[in-house]
């Protein structure tokens, strides 16, 4: 009975330290690698800016433009995600990336995030990115 509990503890712990995972997009006529992107940087902050800055040298003549979408701190009062929220696995921020060219979505990356959104995050997901298109 002692090995069933420690089993049964072991599957509940490694089941509450799972990462959430990215969604990834990406569109079948992309041709890759990519050579170019530019960052279009309006709503961003300085923080994550001069992150993404130090990690890719953006050219503003490009046709592909990046954007970085994220929300810190949601809250949702819904009695519909009660479960959700009662385990601790409610997101509390989101990050994205996303690569367009004209109005197309080229390249899509989502990922729900447990803790507010930081800089580690922005570095993780343009670092798949990279490994994803250029």
């Amino acid at each position: 009975m002692g090995k069933l509990y420690l089993i049964l503890s072991l599957l509940l712990i490694s089941a509450c330290t799972e990462k959430p995972k990215a969604k990834v997009h990406i569109n079948k006529t992309l041709t890759l690698p990519l050579t170019c992107m530019k960052l279009h940087s309006i709503g961003i902050e300085k923080e994550f800016l001069h992150t993404l800055k130090r990690l890719y040298n953006f050219n503003e003549n490009c046709m592909y433009t990046l954007t970085l979408s994220y929300k810190k701190d949601i809250v949702c009062n819904s009695s519909y995600n009660a479960m959700t929220k009662s385990t601790g696995k409610f997101p509390k921020s989101f990050l994205k990336l996303e690569l367009r060219k004209g109005l197309d979505v080229q390249y899509s990356y989502y990922i729900d995030l447990l803790d507010n959104v930081n800089s580690d995050d922005v570095v993780r997901g343009f670092e798949r990115l990279k490994n994803d298109i250029l």
